[in-house]
């Protein structure tokens, strides 16, 4: 069994994985306001913990779990002061 994310973020538009197919919830086909389990040290081939606005949950094999954890890093680089804001944004979207 695989450890859940640390963080979900929040994609900002549809996205598509590295094969080049759409990321869509398997139960409902939502494309739009998906979450993405990120977690900054797990940089495999994994596939994500994704969700959907509806609650759904899958695990996403065209998105590796690399892509969140460089995501999640390159935000932080951006702007570090968001790493205080970590636990309110898990509060938020769930961890």
């Amino acid at each position: 069994m695989s450890t859940p994310p640390a963080l979900r973020w929040p994609l900002p538009k549809p996205s598509f994985g590295v094969t080049g197919q759409p990321v869509a919830c398997p139960e409902c086909d939502a494309r739009e306001r998906l979450l993405i389990g990120l977690d900054l040290d797990d940089h495999s081939e994994d596939p994500s913990h994704m969700a959907c606005p509806d609650g759904h949950r899958w695990l996403e094999p065209g998105m590796p779990r690399r892509i969140g954890a460089q995501l999640l890093a390159d935000t932080l680089d951006a702007d570090p002061s968001l790493y205080g804001w970590l636990d309110e944004l898990r509060d938020v979207h769930g961890g």
